[in-house]
């Protein structure tokens, strides 16, 4: 049995729904849940002429601490012929998010899709994360992990437990340019940096449960799913968007020349670990020491397991047992990992600002590429490295 640790809180409409913690500040009571339930459902029958205004900018997080690379290993990137949309743009036929050939035909003219996806006890077996382009395992209060599932080349009939928002969730959205984001709810202070930002379409569960769907075989906090191709329309009514997402990595079919042998590897945090293992065409997960297991029977798998070294600060929020919320710190630069056809390639990962790309780069200030296909992605806290093996 799973062993990671949570303290479940009584639940309220409007509450943060996280696994450990429930904290003041709510931004909508009952009436504006109504109200806005309504407003949605309705706009779901009109998305063709449906649209919605921009908040604010959003404001960077801050610079990382910096990271020297230790070692570097060159790859070419890889091409594929391109043709020319109706509109002009050009369109490479290949997925953005996994450098593989499309196959749904949808996702050449639609954005990405985040989901806020639980990840400790309670909420296993998960579903859908196989169907995600790039999951990122975020740090969040108590040591513990949640995680934010992006998809866009594949759809999931099911998706979840659906747990509650966090501020870094909009530093990483970022990196897809206009986002659909579903989740739970959140404090006031979670959501913020999420409902002001202008390519951020939120989509929650407190607000319009109409866009999700609740399951008996999850006990509460952890009970809330969704589906891709619903969480899709929720979003196109309240923001008709038909650009996808740019590349967020480079992607080569060809294996990094001398890049070192790395079949085992684990990411280690405060409450949690997880541990990828290469079995020869693949890396297959496991949560805290068991075969991390979906609903459907499979175990969680990836072409690319990216692991970033960031620095991690407490806000001044705690949880329901006086644990500080902590704050990745997703702008800067920081040591990198990346593990692709059993090796690895160390590097560092650069970014400028909130609104910037990501790159991940050699110590020569070459751009490492991955294998083509999904991609997970550790945001582990500077106070640990990876064990590889």
């Amino acid at each position: 049995m799973r062993h990671a640790s949570q303290h479940p809180a009584k639940q309220f409409p409007g509450t943060n729904r996280s696994g450990a913690s429930v904290r003041s500040g709510m931004l909508f009571g009952a009436r504006a849940r109504a109200v806005w339930g309504l407003a949605l459902s309705g706009a779901l029958l009109t998305a063709a002429c449906s649209t919605s205004s921009s908040g604010a900018e959003p404001s960077p997080s801050g610079q990382g601490s910096s990271f020297p690379p230790s070692s570097s290993s060159a790859a070419a990137s890889s091409s594929a012929p391109a043709s020319a949309t109706a509109s002009g743009s050009v369109d490479s036929g290949l997925d953005p998010l996994t450098g593989l050939p499309r196959t749904t035909p949808a996702a050449a003219t639609r954005p990405a899709l985040g989901v806020k996806v639980d990840n400790v006890k309670g909420a296993w077996p998960q579903a859908g994360l196989n169907q995600a382009d790039v999951v990122f395992v975020i740090p969040v209060e108590g040591g513990l992990t949640r995680l934010l599932a992006v998809f866009q080349s594949h759809d999931a009939p099911l998706v979840g437990p659906v747990r509650s928002a966090r501020p870094v969730d909009a530093d990483l959205l970022n990196l897809f340019g206009h986002t659909y984001f579903a989740f739970s709810g959140g404090s006031a202070t979670d959501l913020a940096p999420i409902t002001g930002n202008p390519a951020i379409t939120p989509m929650w569960w407190d607000v319009t449960p109409s866009l999700f769907t609740t399951r008996t075989d999850h006990a509460v906090p952890h009970q809330v799913f969704g589906s891709s191709s619903t969480l899709y329309a929720g979003g196109e009514a309240r923001k008709p968007v038909t650009t996808p997402p740019a590349p967020l990595f480079s992607y080569s079919a060809t294996t990094p020349a001398g890049a070192p042998t790395a079949t085992s590897i684990t990411a280690k945090y405060n409450a949690a670990t997880s541990t990828w293992h290469w079995d020869g065409k693949q890396y297959l997960r496991t949560q805290d020491g068991n075969a991390d297991k979906l609903m459907d029977g499979s175990q969680v798998s990836a072409s690319n397991v990216v692991v970033m070294s960031v620095s991690v600060h407490n806000t001044a929020a705690v949880d329901s047992h006086g644990a500080p919320v902590p704050v990745p710190v997703m702008v800067g630069t920081g040591a990198a990992w990346v593990f692709r056809d059993g090796v690895m390639v160390k590097g560092i990962w650069t970014r400028a600002n909130a609104t910037s790309t990501m790159k991940l780069l050699t110590s020569s200030g070459d751009t490492i590429t991955l294998e083509p296909g999904r991609t997970w992605v550790e945001i582990l806290p500077n106070s640990h490295t990876p064990q590889v093996s």
